[in-house]
């Protein structure tokens, strides 16, 4: 499941006795005062005892989601990359993308290739991790480290040939790609009594108009799309 974890502390031991095993929280700073600017709530220290609880649970895979931004919170890249030196999780430094209302710039986005060599500088070489066939983060690890670091490259170096993921919006329409605008709505035929075999051919067909791969940024950039928080994690 993906959260932004402020409400999360105290539903987690539920969650990971009924079988969640796999966690991904929302956090673009370490920085308390900036979390509140970035947010525009306070909560900072509930994400963090939100991340603590799921590793002292044992939740075999703790992710977290950290969108670079230039001139935001590029420079805390190392703060998270230090971070994962004791701490088991997963931190995945995710490329700026274009959505409907986040004013998105191309001097915003802070290339992965760059990420790495600020980090490289700083901490020493990386090493690769093997990804697997259909995985749409390139990972890292720092030596003797606990934690892992990824990056998702959407912008500079797309993974759309290798891409299997469908998405589910809140209001239950089904995206075949995350920057595709066309959606169908599963919902609307459930509510007609749409059988399974029914629901299965419409999605059947979605599937066969994914796209080879996506627009490419500018072109991404001055389409329409919903915002993030309304396509869900």
């Amino acid at each position: 499941m993906t959260s932004n974890g402020i409400a999360l502390k105290r539903k987690l031991e539920g969650f990971y006795e009924a079988g969640l095993d796999t966690l991904n929280i929302s956090l673009d700073t370490l920085n308390p005062y900036l979390f509140e600017i970035m947010t525009r709530r306070r909560g900072f220290d509930k994400v963090m005892g939100s991340i603590d609880q799921a590793l002292q649970l044992g939740i075999p895979h703790v992710k977290v989601n950290t969108v670079v931004m230039r001139g935001v919170n590029d420079k805390e890249v190392l703060d998270f990359v230090a971070y994962t030196k004791d701490h088991p999780v997963n931190v995945r430094f995710i490329e700026y993308m274009p959505f409907d209302g986040n004013k998105w710039k191309r001097d915003t986005l802070v290339p992965y290739s760059e990420l790495i060599r600020n980090i490289e500088a700083k901490f020493g070489t990386l090493e690769k991790i093997k990804d697997s066939v259909n995985d749409t983060t390139k990972h890292y690890q720092l030596p003797g480290y606990k934690g892992k670091i990824g990056f998702i490259t959407s912008m500079t170096d797309h993974f759309c040939s290798t891409c299997n993921r469908l998405r589910i919006t809140a209001d239950g329409s089904i995206k075949v790609c995350l920057f595709g605008s066309a959606e169908v709505s599963l919902r609307d035929l459930i509510r007609k009594d749409k059988q399974d075999d029914e629901l299965i051919q419409v999605i059947n067909e979605a599937v066969k108009k994914k796209k080879k791969q996506h627009a490419g940024m500018f072109e991404l950039a001055s389409r329409k799309n919903r915002p993030m928080i309304l396509i869900g994690g």
